[in-house]
Formats: C-alpha cells, structure tokens, sequence
C-alpha cells in the first residue's frame, strides 16, 4: 500500500517569532479537538468511520494522516475507504458512489475503527485520482490550515497553490444537510448557515455520532458532497470514558439530596481546561498587587 507525506514550507523571521509567543499567550490550550484545526484527544480514544455515499468524477480514497514531530508534516499512516472506480453507474445520481460497487475498504467492512492515541495531533485525508491514473495526484484536508500552498505532497509536484496561506475549509463536521440532486449552494440548502458554522464538534456530539464530508476540490462548486463519513465514539471508549468522572442532578422529590436522578456520562460533561491567558493575566495580578504594597510600605 503506498503512502504519502505532506511536509511544510518552513520561513522562521522575528515577526512570525513574535506572532508565535503572542498566539502562545492568548490561545487557549485545547486537549480535545475534532474539525477543521485539527484532531487531538486528551486520552487514546476509538472512533468508528461509516461510510455514506460519494459523489463526482474523482476517485478517491480516505485516509488517517499523523503529524510529525514539530508538525512540519503528516503521513498516510490508515486508509479507511476508497473507491474502485469513481460511481456506481457513470454520472448517474452525480456520480454517486456507495458502499459494495464503487466503494469498499481493505476489510470489506463498510464500518472501519481507528485508535487516536493521545496527545497526537492528526487529520483526515482525501486523496483522488483526477483522471490521469494517479490514486495520490491531488488531496484535500480536514484540517484547513493544511489546503494552503505552504503544504505539498513530498516527492510530487502538486500543492494547493489555489488557497490562501491561512487555507480553505475543504470539510465540513457536524449535522449538516446535503443534496446531491440540487445545484444550490451549500448554505442555502443548510438555512444560510455556510460551511464555517461546520467547523468542529463537540465531544458529546461526537458521541451521539456525527457527520464529516468533504469537496474535493473538483469544480470549485464548494458542495462538501463529494465523500461522506459518520463518526462515532465506539461504545467500549463512551463506557470507559463514562466510569472515572460522573455529574449528576438532583431532582428536588423528598428533600433527600442524592444527586442520582439524573446522572450526565463523562463525555457529556463539560471539562475545564487551562488557558494561558487567564494563568498569565493572574500572574500580572500578583504582580502589581506585590509592587503596590512595596510602595505603600516605603511611603510609611
């Protein structure tokens, strides 16, 4: 199975130096992450990937790529799903695809499962075949800040050279409406919410199951309908993630404060996370609060 790496164009000046100490301070830390910045998980975690349906001319396969160390690249690392041929029966339904004609994995199962390991940082991949026989010739990202030309696939000549540095939003996450069979745009079919109000989703939404789909970049028709996915946290993982923490209510019956009426899996829970922002503003607190009693005691 072949396997490709996408590497980044490094250019380190004082300015992005500088970018890169303030974004540093005034990002949150995000331990969990599922959408177009990326995906990460703050423990190994198991998702299961069910194929939907396909459509356009390309043919495509969809892939788990892991960052490199420094994350100056991502490599192939799981296929999940490809397509043996680019529809099931030519442009009929616009090219559909679906699981058993035009579509299989290297299981047969139309449900892949794939392990996330923690603190890693990865991304899905669509790969296509635009036409000229090459199954690796063009790609599109989850993550948008990686549909940018400062990515390119090593030891080709294809990079995304029609995006800007920051990237175009080439998947969408979450539950959204799809029609293959209108030629509206996308955020007219989904109510005038665009593909940006797509971008992540929320671990809870995860676990109840989720949809990501993606434009490959064809036609520049932005229709996020050419390759679609459900993801969804496999039991085993909801369950274990479910028995170290657990919130619950009480439902004020009897006085009898129990707090088991209503009990809220962990997954469902809200987690705190830190943020540099407020750690480092608590340090300029303490600071001034230090200097102005210094001051008050010389005064004295």
């Amino acid at each position: 199975m072949t396997t490709l790496t996408l590497v980044k164009k490094t250019s380190f000046t004082v300015v992005s130096l500088a970018t890169t100490m303030l974004l540093s301070i005034c990002t949150p830390v995000r331990a969990f992450m599922f959408g177009t910045d990326g995906i990460q998980f703050d423990r190994d975690t198991t998702i299961n990937f069910t194929f939907h349906q396909s459509h356009g001319g390309y043919q495509s396969s969809l892939w788990v790529a892991q960052a490199d160390s420094g994350n100056t690249g991502y490599s192939n690392i799981a296929r999940l799903f490809y397509e043996t041929q680019p529809s099931d029966n030519g442009s009929a339904d616009d090219w559909q695809g679906s699981f058993g004609n035009a579509v299989t994995s290297d299981n047969g199962s139309i449900t892949q499962t794939f392990r996330f390991l923690k603190g890693q940082i990865y991304a899905l991949l669509l790969w296509s075949d635009t036409g000229t026989g090459q199954p690796l010739e063009q790609y599109v990202s989850s993550s948008t800040f990686m549909n940018s030309p400062e990515w390119w696939a090593a030891g080709t000549h294809f990079r995304r050279d029609e995006c800007l540095v920051a990237g175009c939003q080439q998947a969408v996450f979450g539950n959204f409406l799809l029609d293959p069979n209108s030629t509206d745009s996308f955020t007219n079919i989904n109510g005038g919410n665009g593909p940006g109000q797509y971008s992540s989703v929320t671990r809870a939404q995860l676990a109840q199951g989720t949809k990501i789909s993606f434009d490959d970049a064809g036609g520049n028709d932005q229709d996020f309908q050419d390759f679609t996915v459900l993801a969804q946290l496999a039991p085993e993982t909801r369950t274990q993630q479910a028995q170290p923490r657990q919130s619950s209510f009480d439902e004020a019956g009897g006085n009898n404060r129990r707090f088991q009426d209503f009990p809220v899996p962990a997954e469902l829970a809200p987690e705190p996370v830190p943020e540099p922002v407020t750690v480092f503003g608590t340090m300029l607190g303490i600071g001034a609060l230090a200097a102005a009693r210094r001051k008050k005691k010389r005064g004295q």
